[in-house]
């Protein structure tokens, strides 16, 4: 396993480069949600010396598919790892041009199975991002079954919904107040959420950091491609501490102990929290019986 860091900002780089991270993901300008977002002359810049991913994971307009195009191939003349893409024009645009690149399937809450991991591995697709709904146990699953190198997301919120609609904007509007450019906090009963907003839309992130502790031990063992960090709303402390324990436990994953990995885990708790997102939770599916009477 390798980590992939998402910092907050470039200005974060060489922070993480000094602890011993070598992968990083940024958005390309005008192009991406979620990521921090570069110039595509940035992004050339950087990747002459730093091994990165380029997200394009938003949804393209029509007006945008030459400009799209363009930018793909400006892209595959760099030494970058790959792009992240969502809207599947990218992956038309690519295969039909004929463009040189490697691609990420990361459609967010979609990438849960290895059937179509499978599917767009046929298609050239080399990676997959892993949705953050889905359970260790099919993660593991799915990562025997497929050939893709897999990313999955051990650290950070996880996004729970994108809306092209300025819902901050639009709300701090219907109650005549100024908007702030920050992030701001929802409370729902014992729940809390995280909204952020940009020109591309508004994201709802849940309030709990994912704790992928435990779940790396059993990860790094099955030979996950790629654990994934995102430190874009945390502390440079807290994420640095984060990626050391991580860095440790891939380092000596054969010499810890069944003591040692529940205390790492327990400090882990302490300092992040114990939200294991869904590693743990049964997917559950359930099917509404009809009346066999019913006339149809």
């Amino acid at each position: 396993m390798k980590f992939i860091i998402i910092p907050k900002d470039i200005k974060d780089l060489d922070l993480y480069k000094n602890k011993g991270a070598d992968t990083f993901i940024f958005g390309l300008e005008d192009y991406c949600i979620n990521y921090p977002s570069l110039s595509l002359e940035k992004i050339k810049e950087l990747s002459q010396d730093t091994n990165i991913f380029v997200a394009m994971n938003k949804n393209i307009f029509n007006s945008e598919l030459e400009d799209v195009k363009d930018k793909l191939v400006e892209l595959s003349k760099l030494p970058i790892l790959g792009v992240l893409y969502y809207d599947l024009g990218i992956l038309n645009i690519v295969k039909n041009y004929d463009i040189s690149i490697d691609l990420v399937w990361h459609q967010t809450h979609m990438v849960t199975n290895y059937n179509t991991c499978n599917y767009y591995y046929d298609k050239g697709v080399k990676y997959g991002y892993l949705a953050n709904e889905i359970t260790l146990e099919e993660i593991l699953d799915i990562n025997q079954r497929t050939s893709m190198n897999l990313m999955v997301q051990v650290f950070g919120y996880p996004i729970m919904s994108h809306s092209r609609r300025s819902l901050l904007s639009n709300y701090f509007k219907s109650i005549d107040k100024n908007k702030e450019n920050r992030i701001y906090h929802l409370k729902e009963k014992e729940e809390q959420y995280l909204l952020k907003e940009n020109k591309d839309g508004a994201s709802i992130l849940f309030g709990k950091l994912i704790n992928g502790t435990r779940p790396l031990f059993d990860m790094i063992q099955n030979n996950i491609s790629y654990g994934v960090l995102d430190v874009q709303e945390v502390d440079f402390k807290i994420g640095e501490k984060v990626y050391d324990q991580f860095s440790y436990i891939l380092n000596h994953i054969s010499d810890i102990t069944s003591e040692e990995k529940e205390q790492i885990i327990l400090d882990m708790n302490q300092l992040i929290g114990d939200s294991t997102n869904f590693f743990y939770k049964k997917t559950v599916y359930k099917v509404k019986k009809g009346d066999s009477n019913e006339k149809k």
